[in-house]
């Protein structure tokens, strides 16, 4: 008997690490991201997501991380942006401010899922919110910020 409240209990604390450890890596996705070569992301609290590619064209979507998975995927709905498609990624943590998206499979709207023709690993460092020229307000401010060229 004791030797089944022992499991039972094991198991109850196992399920708490492992829920606390799920909200930690979504909290921590949370904020702007910047790769080299690549595409900047923005992933919000609620859900939304941005991505923005090749200055001020931004795309909007909804994504969800799923880190029951191995490994852990993120799905990034963007079939009501310019891209209308849902894009499907491997992702890693390294730490709260590296992550890597490798990229699976891709579903354009009309089509059906297919796997992706890129594999390229996407290594993505966290922007300190702060920061006046890469922060999450800058945005909003692109053409402000960039140096003059006359």
């Amino acid at each position: 008997m004791r030797l089944k409240h022992l499991g039972m209990g094991l198991l109850l604390v196992l399920a708490c690490i492992t829920s606390g450890c799920q909200k930690s890596e979504r909290a921590n996705l949370i904020g702007r991201w910047t790769s080299r070569g690549g595409p900047n992301m923005i992933f919000q609290e609620d859900g939304i997501v941005y991505t923005i590619n090749k200055g001020d064209r931004r795309q909007k979507g909804l994504y969800y991380l799923n880190t029951e998975t191995k490994p852990q995927t993120i799905i990034m709905d963007m079939r009501r942006s310019d891209l209308k498609s849902v894009l499907y990624f491997d992702f890693a943590a390294f730490s709260s401010k590296h992550i890597e998206l490798t990229p699976t499979h891709l579903k354009r709207v009309g089509e059906k899922k297919k796997e992706s023709e890129r594999k390229r690993k996407l290594l993505f460092q966290k922007v300190d919110p702060n920061d006046p020229l890469r922060g999450e307000n800058s945005i909003a401010n692109t053409a402000s910020t960039r140096p003059n060229t006359r």
